[in-house]
């Protein structure tokens, strides 16, 4: 698989655990601004993803190993993370 695909679904990970995370804040009734920070940061990753997999050459694409590594390792955790905020909330 190509490595900008992966990086850039990492990236659409890390934008949808922020858009889950201030989905879990609206339906409790938190409407500061931190769920809307995340809310806009979230959808911006998305959307931005979404854009640099389309118009991005996969030829020209270069990273590490070991940051490609890194991107997944956090998507995966944060994503993780999220889940279990918003299944147990505190």
């Amino acid at each position: 698989m190509e490595r900008l695909y992966l990086y850039q679904a990492s990236l659409a990970v890390w934008g949808l655990s922020f858009l889950l995370n201030a989905g879990s804040s609206f339906a409790t009734g938190d409407g500061g601004i931190v769920p809307l920070l995340f809310a806009v940061s979230g959808g911006a990753l998305v959307l931005g993803s979404g854009y640099e997999s389309l118009r991005t050459d996969p030829a020209e694409f270069t990273i590490s190993a070991g940051s490609l590594f890194l991107v997944i390792g956090t998507a995966f955790l944060i994503l993780i993370l999220t889940v279990l905020d918003v299944a147990f909330p505190l």
